[in-house]
């Protein structure tokens, strides 16, 4: 064994001065109070930056993974990554586009969904169909805008859905009324597929239609027009009364083929081919049921040899029924393009 009283002096020597520290504090408890209040802030500062990063990466990860889903369906109709840019003190939330992406700067809430909630508004409101925004009208847009944050929450973080009811939607349907009308109308397309399947595509075709041109009141009034059509002849149309299912316009130009009679395709081959031979730009065919979706199958094989149609999707897909059911559905977009003459 060592010399015990050397090995306690060889310890004392290196650590004399933080010895000297402990005496200090210890006989000088103001200043201990003064340095621990300083280290906690230290330690709740770190703690807090790393929670603020923590909270931007889960919401960003979310978000992109809604734009994905959605760019699947539509493809550019969410075109820009997300950035979260904390910002201390009490500012008004903010958004721009840098670098391909929607940087939001927003302050940070021990709330996690109220957090998800403002970042989603932001990013919809800012990377939501770019192109078209100038173009539509304020309403409608506001509108889709509503319902596109409403499934990215129902998508990515659906405990936010309740606030983000009374504290955003709530408060904006309730101070518009035209607003709200839109966002009804919206909501009904929504449910039956059609928010995806016919009007987004539309108004992303708007918007690359129109890149070059100035926005007019001409083609918003159009947009709004739009958005009745559908909501008339489409969502409120009843099973067996036949409606003109054509929107023509400048900048919206289709028709809508509802097959929702056990027939034969005939007629709407007939339907089709006057649609081709009056220069619609988009047809859309629809069906829910397994028997009209049969249907629908057969009308895609016999549209296979048209030279003036090409085809942009054929998507099937369920939607809640009744009592709880589902039921199948399909939406068949095709473009018209002008080559020959040659028709269903």
């Amino acid at each position: 064994m060592g010399d015990p009283v050397g090995q306690v002096v060889s310890w004392v020597t290196p650590n004399i001065l933080w010895i000297g520290v402990v005496i200090y504090l210890i006989t000088h408890p103001e200043v201990a109070e003064k340095w621990g209040a300083m280290l906690s802030r230290l330690l709740s500062g770190i703690a807090a930056g790393a929670e603020r990063a923590s909270v931007s990466l889960d919401i960003q990860g979310k978000i992109d993974s809604f734009s994905n889903a959605m760019n699947k369906e539509v493809t550019g109709v969410l075109p820009h990554g997300v950035k979260i840019d904390w910002v201390v003190g009490e500012i008004t939330r903010e958004s721009f586009i840098k670098d391909g992406r929607v940087i939001i700067r927003m302050n940070h809430h021990k709330n996690q969904d109220e957090n998800i909630a403002n970042a989603a508004v932001e990013y919809v409101s800012r990377g939501f169909l770019p192109e078209s925004r100038p173009h539509v009208d304020d309403r409608v847009m506001k509108s889709a805008d509503l319902i596109c944050t409403k499934k990215l929450l129902e998508r990515e973080q659906k405990s936010a859905l309740s606030l983000y009811y009374t504290e955003i939607l709530g408060p904006a349907r309730r101070t518009d009324s035209e607003l709200d009308k839109y966002v009804v109308a919206m909501q009904s397309l929504d449910e039956l597929g059609y928010f995806t399947q016919i009007f987004l595509p539309e108004l992303q075709e708007l918007g690359v239609r129109m890149e070059f041109s100035l926005p007019s009141e001409a083609i918003k009034g159009e947009t709004r027009r739009f958005v009745d059509f559908l909501d008339q002849k489409i969502t409120k149309k009843k099973t067996g009364v036949d409606v003109d299912p054509t929107f023509e316009g400048d900048g919206i130009n289709t028709s809508i083929v509802y097959v929702s009679r056990h027939e034969n395709v005939g007629p709407h081959l007939g339907w089709i081919k006057k649609c081709i031979n009056r220069d619609i730009r988009t047809i859309y065919i629809c069906a829910f049921g397994e028997r009209n979706i049969s249907l629908v199958k057969k009308l895609e094989g016999r549209l296979e040899s048209n030279k003036r149609l090409t085809k942009g999707f054929s998507r099937e897909f369920r939607l809640p029924w009744r009592k709880g059911r589902k039921k199948d559905n399909i939406c068949v977009r095709y473009e018209v393009c002008d080559v020959g003459a040659d028709t269903a």
